[in-house]
């Protein structure tokens, strides 16, 4: 693999004496994107000074990120796409004492390993919390595996917020949570109003292939204050800017041969039989693809 030569708008590889590193992704040339942001239940009180009120459930109950007795860093849907948040890596370069890191997953991105506060295992049970709503997803790292967790992350579109929290976290959420937890909240479906989210984005890396986006979500009530439904579709295409080139004749093989692909798409709905109780079984479908990988040969 060898990496296109950028210019002032990408990011500058030299050459080392290794033979081989990492490569980071280019600069952004071209960047427009829309859209439609309509926030569903209760996630931020403003009052008459204007001042906003984060209301999160980190100790497994909602109330105010300021009464919260555990260091939490929380991200809204809101401040992800004013940020251009798009999945956990720019969770993880935005939040304090959280390391993360890709690759090794014989030959491929998806292979991950995250840490809070420097705790982290190379073998053996996971460290690190990694929830979708309430439900686990974390796992151990083990040797057979070449030392990589490989955790299920969701992709960031439709989500409520994104809690971080360092630990320990074993009282509420067992003994995967030593260094600390990462939950992503999505959004439920709403009782009393109709909502819609929508966004689209179209970028371009330097010398590289364009990356694009699109995706929808949206939610009403089916009977007021008793059974209502939230639903969402995605699809993002992350353009590669690493050349696939044959070792012996220096021919490109591929170009921008490290793309990703990838799509989601959730069904949930909320039965609210009395005051107090609420049911929300829900269906969450993700899928990537990554070709190649972003190691190139110098």
């Amino acid at each position: 693999m060898k990496r296109k030569n950028g210019n002032a708008d990408a990011v500058q590889i030299r050459p080392e004496p290794a033979c081989l590193r990492r490569a980071v992704s280019g600069g952004i040339a071209l960047l427009i994107s829309a859209a439609l942001y309509a926030p569903m239940g209760v996630q931020a009180a403003t009052d008459s000074t204007g001042l906003e009120e984060v209301v999160v459930t980190a100790t497994r109950r909602a109330e105010s990120v300021q009464d919260v007795p555990v260091s939490v860093t929380v991200f809204s849907q809101e401040q992800m796409d004013i940020q251009g948040v798009k999945q956990v890596d720019d969770i993880a370069r935005l939040s304090p004492s959280v390391q993360f890191g890709r690759g090794g997953g014989f030959g491929s991105d998806l292979g991950n390993f995250i840490s809070i506060r420097g705790m982290g295992s190379f073998a053996g049970p996971a460290t690190t919390g990694i929830y979708v709503d309430d439900t686990p997803t974390q796992v151990g790292a083990t040797i057979a595996s070449g030392s990589f967790t490989d955790n299920a992350y969701p992709m960031l579109f439709d989500i409520e917020r994104v809690e971080v929290l360092n630990g320990p976290q074993g009282t509420l959420f067992g003994s995967g949570s030593e260094g600390g937890a990462v939950r992503f909240i999505q959004p439920a479906p709403n009782m009393s109003k109709s909502a819609l989210y929508a966004r689209t984005e179209v970028s371009g890396t330097t010398y590289g292939a364009p990356s694009y986006e699109a995706g929808i979500a949206g939610g009403a009530p089916l009977v007021p204050d008793v059974l209502g439904f939230r639903a969402s579709v995605w699809t993002r295409h992350t353009g590669g800017y690493v050349d696939h080139v044959d070792y012996y004749t220096g021919n490109t093989v591929n170009p921008d041969n490290n793309y990703q692909d990838a799509v989601s798409l959730r069904l949930a709905l909320g039965w609210q039989p009395v005051e107090g109780l609420m049911i929300t079984p829900s269906f969450y479908y993700q899928r990537i693809k990554a070709n190649g990988d972003n190691m190139f040969y110098f």
